[in-house]
């Protein structure tokens, strides 16, 4: 098994601040409001132990990890 390309961007919308937009190989995953909360979902892709108190996005992140392991396959 690889270890995961996790990148985050910064992402303009229109007349809104600056949103941070969580990749995981190459996919998108989670948008977050600050960079602090994209950095905690980040850590959490790559295997940290990270309390993140949201068990639907811990769901989506642990669903995206899975789909991401089949298609390397």
């Amino acid at each position: 098994m690889t270890k995961p390309d996790i990148a985050i961007f910064a992402v303009k919308k229109y007349n809104a601040p600056v949103n941070r937009l969580v990749t995981y190989n190459g996919k998108p995953v989670a948008l977050a409001r600050s960079a602090k909360r994209a950095g905690l979902i980040a850590a959490y892709l790559d295997g940290a132990k990270v309390e993140l108190n949201d068990k639907r996005l811990v769901k989506i992140l642990d669903r995206a990890m899975e789909v991401a392991e089949h298609d390397e396959d």
